[in-house]
C-alpha cells in the first residue's frame, strides 16, 4: 500500500468499514476507500514535511480509487448539522412552494423530482467505464436545491446586468421567509470554500507544480453547491433506475457530505460497485468524501483518476446529502503542459488538446440537461 503505518492503520480500519456496508451485487471486498488525514495542514505551514505526508496519501487515493475519505478536515461539526437541519426544512415543503424559486437560466434554483436524465459516458483515465446509454433507463429519482458561486467572473468594468449575459453568472435564488435556511447554507458554503483551497494546494504539490501561478485562477472559483434529497426507491429497485444516474463528475474537485442512509457506491478499477456510506471519525467529525472530476483528471494526462459513482436507495427511508463543486473560473485553460513534466514526460503528446474549462462543463450540461434547457425561460443553449 505505500504510505506511513498511521495511513496503513487507517486503511485497514476502513477495510473493515466497507466491508460491513457492501451492496448486494458487490461481494468483492479486495478494494477500499483510502481515507486522508488533513491534520498535518493545519500544524506549521511552514514544514514540508506535513504536506508532504497529505500528498503521499492524496497520491495513493487518485491514482488507484479517485476517491478518498477525509478526516480532521476542521469544518465544524455544528455547521454541518445546521445545514442538514435546513435542507431536510426545504425539501419537506410542499412542491409548489419549491417550484416557485425553480431552477432558472443561470443553472440556480430548485430543480424537482426526476428532471433530467444522465447522458454522458463515464471514462476513468481516459478509458470507457459506463456505457451511459446502455444502462440508463430513466431520469434521476431525485431533487434539488442548487446554489452556485455569489460573485460574478467577467471583466471589472462591466455592469451587473452584462455580466448576467455571460454563461452561469447570474443571481441565486432563496426561498421566502426561510432566513435561517440561507444562513445556513451560506456558512457551510464559506467553511467547505476554505477546505477546497487547502486540497487545491495539495494537488499542485503532487503534480510537482507552484500553485502560486495558478492561485489568480482560483480567487473567483466556479462553485456549485447542490442540496439532495433521494425518496425510497421501489423494491426491488427496477433495472436502470438511479437515484443518481452513474456518473464521472465534470468538475476539478468535489467534497460531500452525506447522511446515515447510504446508496453511495463507487466503481473500483476492477469493475465492482463497493459502498461509500457516511463515517464518522473517532473524534465525532463527519467524515467528508472528495472527489477528482473529468476536468482533473484530463489536466493530469488520465493519471489521476476520475471515478464513476452512482446512488440507488435501497434503504426504505429518505436520503439527504450536499456536493460541493470547486471548479477553476470558466476562462481558464485546462493543458497538461502547464503542470509541467510530472503527468506527461517532454517528449510525449498529451492525451488531450488545451480547453478552457468553460468549454468543457457548457459541453457536459448541455448533453446531460438537454431536455430541461427546452423548459427554461431564457436558458443558454449550447451555441449561446
Amino acid at each position: 500500500v505505500g504510505g506511513s503505518t498511521g495511513y496503513m492503520i487507517r486503511v485497514i480500519i476502513n477495510y473493515l468499514f466497507n466491508a460491513t456496508a457492501q451492496p448486494s451485487d458487490t461481494p468483492n471486498l479486495d478494494m477500499t476507500i483510502p481515507i486522508i488525514d488533513l491534520s498535518p495542514l493545519f500544524g506549521d505551514s511552514s514544514s514540508p514535511t506535513n504536506l508532504s505526508k497529505v500528498v503521499e496519501e492524496f497520491l495513493y487515493a487518485f491514482k488507484e480509487m479517485g476517491f478518498a475519505y477525509v478526516i480532521n478536515h476542521r469544518i465544524p461539526q455544528s455547521i454541518i448539522t445546521d445545514v442538514f437541519a435546513q435542507h431536510r426544512r426545504f425539501h419537506a415543503l410542499p412542491f409548489d412552494e419549491k417550484n416557485k424559486i425553480r431552477l432558472n437560466q443561470w443553472h440556480r434554483g430548485y430543480l424537482p423530482m426526476a428532471s433530467y436524465q444522465v447522458k454522458s459516458e463515464s471514462k476513468s483515465k481516459g478509458v470507457l467505464v459506463e456505457d451511459t446509454v446502455a444502462t440508463v433507463k430513466a431520469p434521476n429519482q431525485s431533487e434539488s436545491f442548487i446554489v452556485n458561486h455569489e460573485h460574478f467572473e467577467g471583466p471589472a468594468n462591466l455592469k451587473e446586468e452584462e455580466l448576467y449575459s455571460r454563461y452561469l453568472q447570474g443571481p441565486n435564488q432563496w426561498p421566502q421567509g426561510m432566513p435561517e435556511f440561507r444562513e445556513a447554507v451560506l456558512a457551510y458554503y464559506h467553511q467547505l470554500e476554505k477546505l477546497a483551497l487547502e486540497l487545491t494546494k495539495v494537488f499542485f504539490a503532487a503534480s510537482k507544480a507552484d500553485f502560486n501561478r495558478f492561485a489568480p485562477h482560483f480567487q473567483r472559483p466556479s462553485i456549485g453547491l447542490r442540496m439532495l434529497h433521494y425518496p425510497p426507491q421501489p423494491s426491488p429497485v427496477p433495472e436502470g433506475v438511479f437515484g443518481s444516474a452513474p456518473h464521472c463528475d465534470h468538475g476539478f474537485l468535489t467534497i460531500l457530505a452525506q447522511d446515515d442512509v447510504g446508496g453511495l457506491d463507487v466503481k473500483t478499477p476492477t469493475g465492482e460497485w463497493i459502498s461509500a456510506p457516511n463515517m464518522v471519525s473517532s473524534n465525532g467529525e463527519t467524515a467528508l468524501l472528495i472527489n477528482l472530476g473529468d476536468s482533473a483528471s484530463k489536466w493530469t494526462n488520465d493519471c489521476l483518476r476520475a471515478t464513476p459513482h452512482r446512488v440507488i436507495n435501497r434503504s426504505g427511508r429518505d436520503r439527504y446529502s450536499i456536493v460541493f463543486f470547486w471548479d477553476p473560473q470558466l476562462d481558464f485553460t485546462i493543458d497538461t503542459r502547464d503542470l509541467g513534466t510530472q503527468w506527461c514526460p517532454a517528449d510525449k503528446t498529451p492525451n488531450y488538446e488545451p480547453q478552457t474549462y468553460g468549454q468543457h462543463l457548457r459541453k457536459l450540461l448541455s448533453h446531460n440537461y438537454s431536455e430541461l434547457y427546452k423548459t427554461i425561460d431564457g436558458a443558454q443553449k449550447p451555441n449561446d
